[in-house]
């Protein structure tokens, strides 16, 4: 006769499970001076930002090609200026090799410059050396505890005109300019996605004399994204990233160049999550004969916790003996890295750097700019509750403000405020049943009979039915139990089992 299985289910809720790699890119390259520029005298300031144009996903392997973006400030040799600006872009592509990746897989791509050397070389050269950073992330989709909604993808621009105080000098020529997103808040919604944020845009510039002005402003933005399956309570991760960023002078009714066309590219990389509940075979037998079962372990991750906090860090710098003293800040630039994250009990640690740049006049008539450049160690500490020290936590740090007041001559404030966002995610595993094999055998036609069993501590109605070859809905039937879930040791059960 054929068997009847009786299986035993488990609701779990599967994630996608992630692939990721790195490794590290070796470029070198010249920047020639354009014409139009004077010659060098001294770099003060070098900057890289990297393009990704294209990539390409294949078995095991990403593809891809962009640019190594290249700003200078530089001091010219006999200039009319105290400062002079250029660009030049590195051509880059690379591979990256990733067990687990699959063809055409959903990834996110991330190359970092991790080190940048700008050297003279000559009046009309700069030679530059980049080692550039790879991370990788990518969705595999075959097992889910966390099912991920369709992935969103988006652009938007932001485009505003601004005017510059009375107090400021007209803007002859650009310099230098960092547009950063800060204060970011994304949120789900029925079907879309609201973003909102600022937008810091800092210029250092030159007036029509040739004397340096600089300028900062907070632009903010808000918005609309759709999403397909985005619910109020679906988690959200990913960024919104600068692409492309343009700051244009223009005149105002007076005639006077003191306003500013800001036309800036953002882009949405989010991905949702919502919890669902699968069905994971974890046992089988059959009542009225014998079966082989297949079982394997498999290890998912759950999301133990996640949370978001603006934290401030205070430094004093000092000046060494062989710099020169403080008359005037000018600007102050800075960017915030992790160095590494680390989960203990209820919490997530994080050790980061603040490396500043501060361009100031100093006493020295003839090189009257000077720059300062540290590097500011921190640690900052997220309460999560639930976190166990081992847990996986994926951290990032965004710099939202960043200010510097003089002290004296020779010592100076810095403060930052820093935003830190934290997911944190723990392996674990199950046995399920891989595969089910029934196994023929000449057995005599089975008699009932039946027995008082008393339940014992760590019975589950399963392990009974079992154990006596019945089935749980026989038991609940028999002894008229409506909740399978409320039976207690000491109980006394009546089991009609098959015996042969």
């Amino acid at each position: 006769m054929p068997l009847t299985l009786a299986k035993e289910t488990m609701d779990m809720n599967w994630k996608d499970a992630a692939a990721s790699g790195s490794s590290q890119i070796l470029l070198e390259g010249d920047m020639i001076v354009p014409d139009s520029k004077p010659d060098l005298q001294e770099l003060l300031r070098c900057q890289g930002n990297v393009k990704i144009r294209e990539k390409h996903v294949t078995d095991d392997r990403i593809s891809f090609s962009g640019d190594l973006e290249i700003s200078v400030l530089y001091r010219a040799k006999n200039g009319e200026r105290p400062l002079y600006a250029m660009q030049a872009s590195l051509p880059l592509e690379d591979f990256l090799h990733i067990d687990g990746l699959e063809k055409d897989m959903e990834t996110s791509l991330d190359v970092v410059p991790e080190h940048l050397d700008c050297q003279i070389i000559n009046d009309r050269k700069i030679g530059v050396k980049a080692v550039l950073g790879e991370g990788i992330e990518s969705l595999q989709g075959i097992l889910r505890m966390e099912q991920n909604t369709a992935p969103l993808k988006d652009r938007f621009t932001v485009k505003e005109e601004i005017t510059l105080p009375s107090a400021k000098p007209e803007i002859a020529d650009v310099l230098w300019q960092t547009i950063d997103l800060i204060e970011q808040d994304i949120r789900a919604m029925d079907g879309k996605v609201m973003v909102r944020g600022n937008l810091r845009i800092c210029m250092l510039y030159c007036d029509t004399e040739g004397n340096l002005g600089s300028f900062c402003e907070k632009i903010p933005f808000s918005g609309y994204l759709e999403g397909e399956g985005i619910e109020p309570k679906t988690e959200l991760t990913g960024t919104l990233q600068i692409e492309d960023a343009k700051l244009t002078p223009t005149v105002d009714e007076d005639g006077e160049a003191r306003q500013l066309a800001v036309d800036v590219a953002v882009s949405a990389a989010l991905q949702g999550r919502e919890t669902v509940e699968r069905e994971i075979l974890q046992d089988a037998y059959a009542p009225t004969g014998t079966v082989t079962l297949e079982k394997e372990t498999i290890t998912y991750p759950v999301t133990v916790g996640s949370g978001k906090n603006q934290f401030s860090l205070k430094e004093r710098i000092h000046l060494a003996e062989s710099e020169k003293p403080l008359l005037r800040a000018e600007e102050v630039w800075g960017e915030v890295r992790l160095s590494e994250a680390r989960t203990t009990t209820d919490a997530v640690e994080a050790d980061g750097v603040l490396t500043v740049s501060l361009l100031y006049h100093c006493e020295n008539d003839e090189t009257p700019l000077c720059m300062l450049e540290r590097g500011i160690p921190f640690g900052q500490m997220m309460e999560l509750r639930g976190v166990e020290e081992g847990d996986n936590a994926a951290v990032q740090l965004r710099l939202d403000d960043l200010d510097f007041q003089m002290l004296s001559e020779q010592e100076g404030e810095l403060r930052a405020a820093v935003t830190m966002e934290a997911v944190v995610l723990r392996d674990e595993t199950a046995e399920i049943v891989k595969d089910i094999t029934p196994e023929e055998e000449a057995a005599p036609s089975p008699t009932a009979g039946a027995i008082i069993y008393m339940v014992q501590p760590q019975d589950t109605l399963w392990k009974i039915a079992k154990r006596y070859r019945t089935t749980v809905e026989d038991i609940l039937s028999i002894n008229e139990i409506e909740n399978p879930d409320l039976i207690y040791p000491g109980q006394k059960l009546l089991i009609i089992k098959m015996v042969h």
